[in-house]
Parts: structure tokens; C-alpha cells; sequence
């Protein structure tokens, strides 16, 4: 019966991003050229490896509120690095990123900490870090080496370095969280943690690991994001946490834990991108992309909990009505 539920959720979901695009789509060519598509993965890339990332700790039920200083963090890094080569400033400023995300997640897991709270916290920090490293300003990649990132912008058909990275992380997600003891083991830790301490699951392990994919793909996102537009502002992607989350939502992952699905966020980023996108493209001013957005939001919201109010009305009914048989 779950399992039929959850299928029917995840078609749903499916329905409601395909309306989305075909709505854009019959008044938007673009949207269906080599070039509009390019232009969605590429538009899609920051929100989307973030939001993959901020849904592991949602499924551990937790949350990383620090995702956006971290991306910001990894970019100022990332164009200070560049000097030993892109890919050793990509791998630098990913690796410092997670292995920071981990420590993150032991604190919290051993010390019992809400991870609202301390990532409010590394998320004042992080920014402080940025600000100190990028001395208050914004910093650029030399002119004599600004050639060695123009790969980043290249584009093959629909798909561009961007668009690509993204498939490749949502893949390996899926991998972890599908073909991995550790990956369900977060599944289980959002669960019910009490249950899974009983059934002998270690907590501490897949927080660690939540919280460093977290952090690391926040870091990934950030420092490709940077190295290809050539700079970097400690003040940035302050906006991401914001849109990561909605994309969970969207895709399904609960806030309470337990529930979520690498598929179920790409669905959830790609309505959101045709949404903004479809918007924008139609001449909209900015406050009306943010306005439908959140009326997007709220209505899924309200119909998750019209659907559940339902369900629980005839369950009592029934067993209502089996008491009455009974006596």
C-alpha cells in the first residue's frame, strides 16, 4: 500500500513538472531547441548539486544551512587556487569542503547538537572565512590565465560541462543512496532514530557522510560556478539555500526525515527551472519568478496535506465501521 502511495506521488510529481514545461513550451520555442536546453541544465547546475546534497541531510533528518557560505567559501578559494591549474583548484577546494562538512556532521552527531543551530553558526563563519581570504572584495582569476577556463563554457549539442557534472553527481548520488549500506543507512537514521540505534545502525557514520556530501558538492558547486565566470564574491549564493530546499520539497524529501529520492529532485529542480525560466523568458520582473515559486510551493504543500488528511479519515472510518460490525 506504501509503496503503491509513493508511486503515485512520484507520478503525480512526474505530471505536474511535464504541465510546467508544456504550459512554457507552446509559447516558448526556445524550450525545446538544442539551445534552450543547453541553457537549462546550465541554469539548473548550482541549485541542482546543492539541492542533491542538502536532500541527503533532509532524508538523515537534519538540515545544512550553510550550504550557500560554503559555495562562496569554495569559490574564493577556487579562483585563488587557480594559478596550480583548474582541475587542482576544483579538487582543492571540493576536498577542503568535505572534509569540513564531515567534521560538521561528527560534532553533531556526537555531541547531539541541532544542525539548525550549529549550521546557522558555520554559516556566519564560513562567510567570515570568505570575507577574510577575498580581503572584502571581490577576486578574479589573472588576465593571462583567463583561457584556461574556457572549456567550462564550451557547449556539445545540448549538453555543456555544466550539464554534464550535474548528470554525473545526481547518478552517483543515486548509486550511494540506491547500492550502498551507507546510503540506506541514512534512509534509516531519518527514519526513526531510535528504532535505528536499536536495530544496531550506526548514527554518527551516515551524518558524517551526509553532512560531507553536503559540504562538498556545495563546494563543487561553488568553485566550477566561479572559475567560470572568472571570479568570485565572498558575498555570494546567499539565495541557494532557499531554492536548494524548495527543490527538495518540490521533489518530495520530507522535513521530518526518512523520505526522498535522488529522482525525486531532479523533478522537483527541473519544474522549478521550467517555472523560472518559462517566467523570465516571457518578460516577468524578478518578483514574480520568486511569487511563483512560493505559490508553487504552498499549493503542493496544502494539496501533501489535504492528501493525508483524507487517508486518515478513512482509516478511522474503517475502523469505525469494523467495530461496529464486530459488536
Amino acid at each position: 500500500m506504501i509503496r503503491q502511495d509513493r508511486m503515485r506521488e512520484f507520478a503525480a510529481r512526474f505530471a505536474l513538472m511535464l504541465v510546467v514545461y508544456a504550459g512554457f513550451a507552446t509559447r516558448e520555442p526556445s524550450y525545446y531547441h538544442v539551445a534552450g536546453i543547453a541553457s537549462l541544465l546550465d541554469g539548473a547546475f548550482l541549485t541542482g548539486v546543492i539541492a542533491l546534497g542538502v536532500g541527503l541531510t533532509m532524508v538523515a533528518g537534519e538540515m545544512d544551512l550553510s550550504v550557500g557560505s560554503m559555495a562562496a567559501l569554495a569559490g574564493v578559494l577556487s579562483i585563488k587556487l587557480e594559478t596550480f591549474g583548474v582541475l587542482p583548484a576544483l579538487v582543492a577546494s571540493t576536498a577542503l569542503a568535505a572534509l569540513v562538512g564531515a567534521a560538521q556532521g561528527w560534532f553533531i552527531a556526537r555531541l547531539r547538537i541541532n544542525s539548525l543551530i550549529f549550521t546557522v553558526g558555520t554559516l556566519i563563519a564560513f562567510r567570515g572565512f570568505a570575507l577574510l581570504l577575498a580581503g572584502e572584495q571581490t577576486v578574479n582569476i589573472p588576465i593571462a590565465d583567463l583561457d584556461a577556463t574556457d572549456f567550462l563554457s564550451a557547449h556539445w549539442l545540448f549538453l555543456s560541462p555544466l550539464g554534464g557534472l550535474l548528470i554525473v553527481v545526481a547518478l552517483l548520488i543515486f548509486g550511494l543512496t540506491t547500492f550502498t549500506s551507507w546510503g540506506r543507512e541514512i534512509y534509516a537514521i531519518g527514519g526513526g532514530r531510535t528504532e535505528a540505534r536499536a536495530a544496531g545502525v550506526s548514527v554518527r557514520r551516515p551524518l558524517v557522510l551526509a553532512f560531507a556530501m553536503s559540504a562538498g558538492l556545495a563546494g563543487l558547486a561553488g568553485a566550477v560556478m566561479s572559475l567560470q565566470s572568472d571570479s568570485a564574491t565572498p558575498l555570494g549564493y546567499d539565495a541557494v539555500l532557499l531554492d536548494a530546499v524548495t527543490v527538495c520539497l518540490i521533489g518530495g524529501v520530507a522535513l521530518r526525515g526518512g523520505r526522498g529520492s535522488v529522482v525525486g529532485i531532479m523533478i522537483g529542480l527541473f519544474t522549478l527551472r521550467f517555472l523560472v525560466s518559462g517566467i523570465a523568458s516571457l518578460g516577468a520582473p524578478f518578483w514574480a519568478q520568486s511569487l511563483a515559486s512560493g505559490v508553487l510551493l504552498i499549493s503542493l504543500i496544502l494539496a501533501e496535506g489535504g492528501y493525508a488528511f483524507l487517508r486518515r479519515r478513512r482509516s478511522f472510518a474503517g475502523v469505525g465501521g469494523l467495530r461496529g460490525g464486530m459488536s
